[in-house]
């Protein structure tokens, strides 16, 4: 199967499958939502908005539409997924790029936690208070949109998300694999991205019930979803949820495996269950 690979979102993205053409179009489709959404692209869209934090602001479809989708997410986990954390990354010390975060020594911000969005039709307003950040279902979306330019047998992964149109063997954390016959996997953890702040580690997985990068127990959660927006935010939502997330996840029937860091593996029934019947 050809492969296509290039930087974008701060990851490496491989395109498998399709024509030449498609991959190229897969790769415009990366990089126009990485300069629509990135923090740290001054003249993105994202930054817009922020900037007009506390005054209505008409966005783009594309932006509106986006947004819709983050706030389902928010809704569907009671909160634990949420959009407005932009100020609490930011008090962590997220402020650049992550290929160019070093450690600093100064005392991390005030905690932030989540706060109201509205959103009417194209019309967003945010409190002027709050800074969006919706990185994560923006890579996933854009894996979801990416794999739909592609004709026959395919898959898109990045990062840690990764959706697939035809059988795939997939590597997983601590050196298992699967393979994933139809939908989507994404991985939510603290392994990869971590930097230092006044001497302690931080990294972009934010607790909105604190504030703060989140003190879970799980180093790496992977789900499996219909499509990989799906399995990322059930990812992210069981990580955040500590010692609570296989409950919630055996709730809703969602395939998940979870990695504590003395290399414990615990996985959800749903998984399980998945496992044996292809074998």
């Amino acid at each position: 199967m050809n492969e296509h690979r290039f930087q974008a979102m701060g990851c490496e993205v491989i395109v498998r499958g399709g024509r030449a053409a498609e991959q190229a179009e897969v790769e415009r489709l990366f990089r126009h939502r990485d300069r629509t959404f990135s923090r740290f692209i001054p003249a993105s869209e994202l930054n817009r908005v922020n900037k007009a934090a506390g005054r209505p602001k008409m966005v783009s479809g594309l932006f509106a539409s986006t947004l819709e989708v983050a706030l389902r997410a928010a809704r569907e986990t009671d909160g634990l997924v949420h959009p407005p954390l932009g100020a609490a990354l930011e008090a962590a010390g997220y402020v650049r790029d992550f290929s160019q975060l070093s450690p600093d020594p100064r005392p991390t911000g005030p905690a932030s936690g989540p706060r109201s969005v509205s959103l009417i039709g194209r019309v967003v307003r945010i409190p002027d208070d709050a800074v969006l950040d919706l990185n994560g279902v923006v890579k996933s979306l854009a894996v979801d949109d990416g794999l739909a330019l592609l004709s026959g047998e395919a898959s898109v992964s990045a990062g840690g998300d990764l959706a697939a149109r035809g059988p795939l063997t997939v590597a997983l954390p601590r050196g298992e694999a699967v393979e994933l016959r139809r939908g989507a996997l994404a991985t939510s953890g603290r392994t990869k991205r971590w930097w230092l702040r006044d001497g302690e580690i931080q990294h972009h997985l934010i607790d909105p019930r604190t504030g703060r990068p989140s003190r879970s127990p799980w180093t790496e959660v992977t789900a499996c979803g219909a499509t990989c927006v799906a399995a990322d935010v059930a990812a992210k939502a069981a990580f955040l949820l500590g010692d609570d997330g296989p409950g919630w996840l055996d709730a809703r029937d969602i395939p998940a495996r979870l990695l504590r860091e003395d290399g414990t593996v615990r996985t959800t029934a749903a998984w399980d269950r998945d496992v044996r019947e292809a074998a």
